[in-house]
């Protein structure tokens, strides 16, 4: 009998709980994350078998029969199994699909207990999940959070056998399955995730992360790219660390086992990698490493890059030799006891180097802070121009700093925000200079304001005349990694973690580099007389553009215009003034969609998905921009029409988004656009489930759970209690990362 126990810890988790009031009006109310039987992910079903006894977390393996006499065979130590492990990304205009597939085969004549564990980057949606025993297939589908608790439930009240996926903060990116195998048996593992490659510092990076501590018989990676502007570069540089936050300053070590090939047009590119499986494991001992390709491409002068693909368009902009604007950076720098040492001293060296590359024209505040609050001054002002004698005195000032007492983050965050709209209500500083705070933390709060929720309440208010962009930067792993997302979320930044290595001080200069150049604010795209379906069109307010990144926005053409154009403007405040670019853009003059590039993707043996990318690519970003708009309270994106009835909203049609529905609360477009696409989210799970019309204690092929997980699940859940649904809000940060 094969027993299968799984864990999931897909993302960062923002807690979050949404309630519904007794007027029925949608109010989202933020809160601790709870686990629990609410926290289900994946659910793996069977037919009803006696129920083992098994130890918990034991390491060794239970041997296969009974032995009376045997009371010693449990503590037998078992050498580890080897694992073959294909990696084969496929990226289009870049988005990235990446398949995992791992093989393993129990040799022993003992059950054991097989392992999956996939590190997946911050901001990938895991859409496909299988598993392959002696030959017979066992597919995860994608259900309704709350409809998966629910069989979770059943399936163990009945003594079915049954695990659950759950998502915690740590590790948030990591996906584990356990699998217990017969003697001999062959097990493979099969994970597709999704993403969109963000640029950062005017480079693609695509990653694929090897864990330590595993035996290794194959390990091979093959990444095809294809992109619709020519490729300028391509590299694969040295394994690097999982942590490691910025690239080296000068050229990077290229990775000797890698083969790069390029298309003799540079519109595509090939990258394989099969390395020395001694040397690789070798490497990896001491933990993580990460496998980068990174690559750039050729950029129009003006407007940006049109896609259109099978109905659906994306707009690439990304504006260049634009001189950076003035910024007012406040440095919120804790200086608690429990930044003692080493954090204290790497944290002097950071802004050592952040400080000396600041320009004569931005301005820097230095607040510090533990059980009170400190702001540096320089004759009595607090606002310092960035001058090369004002930067000497800064370090010499931030290298005095001692760490001890409590963390009172509440009081830090709004002095630091108290200052800034000082600055702009009393004209301080031109209108131009591009406000921001830089916050570093490494605890919880432990003074003043301690709770989270009132906190971030009173951060949102304190900012709203100001609102500047927040980045939240977590020293080490015992940060409120949850409180610093939200927060930042909620005021227009990221949260990043930094991690307490040796490279601690190049991870925060790389952190402060990405937004380090404001080029352009208050950016908004609008497109006009264009034939798009407007409700389907991704976020097109954006409230900064740091030099080396990139907006994208994505959406429907209406499918009745026979002709279709596109056309827009793009304004925004850059240094000098307004910026304005225009484009008008008939389909047929887009960027054409080369007729070779591949609609499927080979996930399993002898079964291939269709897929559109730019269908996918609309949705993921979509999906991202829902989560970000509920975490900040917004639950309604349109006008309130007269109710949709449920059964057309999540039809058994399959109809999208973008075929007639307009769904204008948030929520449920996210879970609607969550469970058309198979993405795994706050509001959705991964399930498995065997028909308990099998007799034999084997898996049979998992059935398709189309018509259980049918919308009319969700219906009712939506007319009942909709919004009790364990919502745990994930949001993936690094919008502009």
């Amino acid at each position: 009998m094969l027993w299968i126990f799984v864990l999931l810890c897909v993302l960062p988790v923002v807690p979050g709980v949404v309630q519904l009031p007794e007027d029925r009006h949608l109010e989202p109310e933020l809160s601790n994350f709870n686990s629990g039987l609410e926290n289900i992910g994946l659910v793996i079903r069977g037919v009803e078998t006696p129920i083992h006894q098994r130890i918990k977390r034991k390491v060794e393996p239970r041997p296969k029969n009974d032995n009376k006499n045997g009371a010693n065979d449990h503590k037998r130590k078992y050498r580890r199994l080897a694992h073959a492990i294909n990696i084969k990304g496929e990226i289009r205009s870049r988005y990235a699909l990446t398949l995992v597939e791992n093989e393993v085969q129990n040799d022993e004549d003992v059950s054991r207990e097989v392992f999956f564990n996939v590190i997946l980057p911050e901001t990938a949606f895991i859409s496909k999940f299988a598993l392959e025993i002696d030959g017979k297939v066992y597919l995860a589908e994608i259900q309704e959070k709350e409809e998966a608790r629910k069989t979770y439930k059943e399936a163990k009240e009945q003594g079915k056998s049954a695990g659950h996926v759950g998502m915690t903060a740590r590790h948030s990116n990591s996906f584990k399955v356990s699998v217990n195998t017969e003697p001999q048996a062959i097990v493979r593992f099969y994970l597709l995730y999704e993403e969109l490659l963000r640029r950062k510092n005017e480079i693609y990076s695509y990653i694929i992360n090897i864990n330590p501590h595993q035996k290794l018989s194959d390990y091979q990676v093959e990444v095809n790219i294809m992109e619709q502007n020519k490729l300028t570069r391509l590299t694969v540089p040295e394994l690097k660390k999982h942590f490691m936050g910025v690239e080296p300053t000068s050229e990077p070590v290229q990775l000797t086992d890698a083969v790069i090939k390029l298309s003799t047009d540079a519109l595509s590119a090939s990258v394989e990698y099969a390395p020395n499986l001694y040397k690789l494991m070798e490497k990896v001992k001491d933990g993580p490493l990460q496998f980068v390709v990174e690559y750039e491409i050729e950029r129009p002068d003006i407007g940006g890059e049109l896609q259109l693909y099978d109905g659906y368009f994306v707009h690439f902009v990304a504006p260049s030799n634009l001189p950076p604007i003035p910024k007012h950076v406040v440095f919120v720098l804790d200086t608690s006891g429990s930044m003692m040492r080493r954090k204290m001293q790497q944290t002097k060296n950071a802004m050592k180097t952040i400080l000396g590359e600041m320009r004569d024209q931005d301005f820097i505040t230095i607040l510090r802070f533990s059980n009170n609050i400190s702001v540096w001054e320089v004759d009595d002002d607090s606002i310092v121009q960035a001058t090369p004698e004002n930067r000497r005195a800064a370090i010499d000032y931030v290298g005095n700093l001692e760490a001890q007492g409590g963390t009172n983050i509440n009081s830090a965050l709004v002095k630091a925000l108290t200052i800034i709209t000082h600055v702009k209500q009393k004209g301080v500083l031109d209108d131009d200079v591009q406000s921001m705070i830089f916050f570093l933390t490494d605890g919880h709060p432990t003074e003043g304001v301690t709770d989270t929720m009132q906190i971030m309440k009173n951060v949102r208010d304190a900012n709203e005349a100001a609102d500047v962009a927040i980045f939240s930067l977590a020293f080490g792993m015992n940060t409120d990694f949850d409180m610093l997302k939200t927060l930042s979320l909620q005021n227009n930044g990221f949260a990043r973690k930094i991690y307490a290595a040796a490279d601690a001080e190049l991870q925060l200069e790389g952190l402060y580099k990405e937004v380090s150049s404001p080029i352009l604010s208050n950016v908004a795209f609008d497109y006009l007389n264009s034939s798009l379906l407007t409700q389907s069109v991704t976020e097109t307010v954006f409230h900064t553009f740091y030099q080396g990144s990139e907006l994208v926005v994505a959406g429907l053409l209406d499918p009745d215009i026979q002709y279709p154009i596109i056309e827009y403007e793009i304004t925004a405040h850059q240094h000098d003034g307004l910026y304005r670019q225009e484009g008008f853009s008939p389909a047929e003059d887009m960027v054409p969609i080369s007729e070779t590039v591949d609609t499927y993707i080979d996930f399993l043996p002898n079964q291939k998905i269709e897929y559109n990318f730019l269908e996918r690519l609309w949705a993921y970003l979509t999906v991202q921009n829902l989560f970000i708009k509920l975490s900040k309270g917004e639950l309604v994106a349109c006008d309130e029409k007269p109710s949709i009835p449920i059964p057309k909203l999540f039809g058994e049609d399959g109809e999208s988004a973008g075929d007639g529905v307009v769904i204008c609360n948030n929520l449920q477009r996210a879970l609607y656009l969550s469970l058309k696409y198979e993405f795994v989210t706050p509001l959705t799970s991964l399930v498995v489930v065997k028909p308990d019309k099998k007799e034999n204690g084997e898996f049979g092929e998992a059935d398709k759970y189309g018509q259980e997980i049918s919308f009319n699940s969700a219906q009712q859940i939506m007319q009942h209690n909709y919004l009790s649904i364990f919502l745990g809000i994930i949001i993936y940060l690094s919008l502009q990362a």
